[in-house]
């Protein structure tokens, strides 16, 4: 007799819940694609009010219950799992509802998890003392690769950070964050935010910031004009360098090594390469999610609600600049 697989529940069916790839994809980045793949999750319903997506949505995977929101969900109504990929504007009240309900003792929320730092403390409370399991879906933190790296370094391997510079775009809220998750998850907690020649952005932050973490500072850089996606990490230590390139679809790892030329001198010289399979994400943070415990589960929430903090934070101070 198999295992009974847990009802899945994705609130927005557009991009990220559904629109993003397809059955036949080899890539995994819909909650759509993630629920069909694991043996684990069953998808039963979607909160979508667009016709449009709707109809794309089961064209692309099969007939599912539709509710137009969350709200329509009646208190009888049962799910296990629960992906929030609606519009930034509504997690507030998607996550409201969802911590309000007995059921969905699970929950992934695409980031940010609110769009104000007026919805965030006025939430912050109730998502700390909820009995559920929540993960914000910073990709990065779920990945096999990155997981494995981050204990090598936490083991001493590459010695002590000596400094580290990030890149990327859109946004310190909308595409910092993951930066910042995947800087606290190697080098510690982050302490604080600091914004140097920041400036508004489409709702959002981009300049530069400095960043200071338990195990080293550094500096990013959030550019505001490319029309192409950035997201690049070099971080320094004393017996080597970590380069996270293509997104994190690549991590190189160099050592230092004796110079060939200059006696008593040392070098860098490439020693791995680490292909992080980082394209089926969605499916990573699914699983990830339904296999840790509620205690590792609950530290990772707290960090990256910490990262929200700050960031809304350095939001009050470029306002005030």
């Amino acid at each position: 007799m198999g295992e009974t697989r847990l009802n899945a529940l994705i609130i927005g069916a557009g991009s990220i819940g559904g629109l993003i790839d397809s059955p036949a994809s080899d890539a995994v980045a819909s909650h759509a694609h993630a629920y069909t793949l694991s043996p684990k999750t069953q998808l039963c319903a979607i909160c979508e009010p667009s016709e449009l997506n709707v109809f794309a949505f089961m064209e692309r995977w099969g007939e599912v219950h539709r509710y137009f929101s969350i709200d329509d969900v009646s208190a009888d109504e049962q799910y296990d799992i629960a992906s929030i990929s609606s519009s930034t504007a509504s997690h507030f009240r998607d996550l409201t509802t969802l911590l309000k309900r007995k059921d969905c003792s699970m929950i992934l929320c695409e980031k940010p998890i609110v769009a104000s730092k007026e919805e965030f403390h006025s939430l912050i409370s109730a998502l700390q003392n909820s009995n559920k399991k929540i993960l914000i879906h910073l990709m990065r933190r779920y990945n096999k690769a990155f997981i494995e790296l981050s204990t090598r370094i936490k083991s001493d391997e590459f010695g002590k950070a000596l400094g580290f510079q990030g890149v990327c775009t859109k946004g310190l809220l909308h595409n910092g964050s993951h930066l910042l998750g995947v800087l606290s998850h190697f080098l510690g907690y982050v302490s604080a935010i600091k914004p140097f020649k920041a400036s508004h952005c489409n709702g959002d932050i981009c300049g530069e910031f400095g960043i200071s973490l338990k195990n080293g500072d550094g500096n990013i850089s959030v550019l505001k004009s490319p029309d192409y996606s950035l997201f690049e990490l070099t971080i320094w230590f004393e017996k080597g360098v970590i380069k996270v390139l293509d997104g994190g679809d690549k991590i190189e790892i160099y050592s230092r090594i004796p110079s060939g030329t200059y006696e008593g001198y040392f070098t860098l010289a490439l020693k791995e390469c680490i292909t992080t399979n980082l394209s089926r994400y969605a499916l990573d943070s699914v699983e990830f999610l339904i296999r840790e415990s509620d205690q590792t589960c609950n530290e990772i929430f707290k960090e990256h609600l910490h990262l929200h903090e700050l960031i809304f934070q350095a939001f009050i101070k470029v306002y005030r600049s």
